[in-house]
């Protein structure tokens, strides 16, 4: 991990900027921590030159402080200029400067944000840090006229005991916002996760309604253009034989298609999800008498046996039923040769207690079929 920052889905930078602040805060550490650090490196070099206390504290602190915008986008640059600088200011015979604070932040961002090579690299420059100035305090304690051997032992336990100290206490709060870091980006890769499953399912169920379509639509057209087939063949020898039946004839034709017509309209209504338009209700169980009347007159020979009421039934029964009446003109119109449509006879039972029913399809020449609803 090199960087942390949010990688959250992409998003117009604008509009989010101005909609909600904290959430680019969020996402552009980088931006943020230049913003922060470069200008507390400019309060500090204009404070100092204002007090005219400007000396190598100045020439130290600045860089470091400065330098603190790399900590989190780029931890190993952050750990290995700032962890320099310290070094470099105590060489030049400057112990301690303003921007030393800056190396705690820096291992914090070593461990918190960095790989881990980044990580131990952190830790590793943090306890030099300590060890470098324990020794140089041991060594002053030692050279000092007051002071002697047991000073610079003491001075120098003391402040690797206390340096050690901080920089396990540093190293726990990294340990606790890498993991936070990681629960974040673990969440929020099952929030990615359970989007594109929904968008799946929503796919899967567009598709099987679109399915379901193609199907309604395969029966109307096969069923209505086998009523007109049917009628149309029928009506050439009833208007040579009996002119005035020509008028039913072609009364049923029109019928037949005036029908089909507002069943494709009402399945493409559904395809083209225009939610206020409505080309009328989708047939229900009481239109099978109807539709089987349609059937026979189209010259087909089709009984209807109803066993209990068809009140109060679901309407996707009526629908799956009104597909079944459609297959014996769908089966006469596909089968070759002058011999006449074999009969079919449907059965509708609804049990007593008014929770199924059933429907059965019987013909010579097959076993009966036939499925059940609750």
């Amino acid at each position: 991990m090199t960087d942390g920052s949010a990688q959250l889905p992409d998003v117009p930078r604008r509009r989010v900027r101005l909609s909600d602040p904290f959430r680019w805060i969020i996402e552009n550490p980088g931006k943020v921590d230049l913003i922060g650090f470069g200008g507390a490196a400019l309060l500090l070099l204009i404070f100092s030159l204002g007090t005219l206390s400007t000396g190598w504290w100045t020439l130290f602190s600045v860089p470091m402080v400065a330098a603190g915008a790399l900590c989190r986008i780029r931890p190993l640059h952050g750990v290995v200029v700032i962890g320099g600088l310290a070094v470099l200011h105590v060489v030049v015979n400057v112990p301690v400067v303003l921007g030393d604070v800056m190396t705690f932040y820096a291992m914090f961002c070593a461990v918190a944000y960095g790989r881990p090579l980044v990580h131990g690299l952190g830790v590793a420059a943090g306890m030099l840090g300590v060890f470098v100035q324990a020794a140089y305090w041991g060594i002053d304690a030692l050279r000092s006229e007051y002071g002697g051997p047991l000073e610079a032992l003491i001075s120098f336990v003391g402040l690797v005991l206390i340096g050690t100290i901080t920089v396990v206490a540093v190293w726990a709060l990294a340990n606790l916002q890498r993991a936070r870091v990681r629960q974040l980006a673990l969440t929020r890769d099952r929030a990615e996760q359970a989007l594109r499953e929904r968008e799946q399912r929503t796919a899967l169920a567009v598709a099987d309604e679109r399915a379901r379509i193609a199907r309604e639509m395969h029966d109307v057209v096969a069923h209505s253009l086998s009523v007109i087939i049917a009628q149309a063949d029928g009506g050439r020898f009833v208007a040579a034989q009996k002119p005035e039946k020509a008028a039913e004839v072609l009364g049923t034709i029109g019928e037949t298609g005036r029908a089909a017509l507002a069943d494709m309209r009402s399945l493409l209504g559904v395809l083209r999800q225009e939610d206020e338009t409505s080309f009328g209700p989708q047939p229900g169980p009481e239109m099978l008498p109807e539709l089987i009347g349609r059937v026979r007159a189209a010259g087909l020979p089709v009984t209807l046996d109803i066993e209990g009421s068809l009140e109060d039934l679901p309407q996707r029964w009526g629908s799956r039923s009104s597909a079944w009446c459609r297959r014996p003109s769908r089966t006469s119109s596909s089968t070759p040769g002058p011999a006449p449509p074999p009969p079919c006879a449907y059965t509708v039972v609804r049990s007593s207690s008014r929770s199924r029913c059933s429907m059965t399809a019987r013909a010579p020449t097959r076993p009966p079929t036939g499925w059940a609803m609750g």
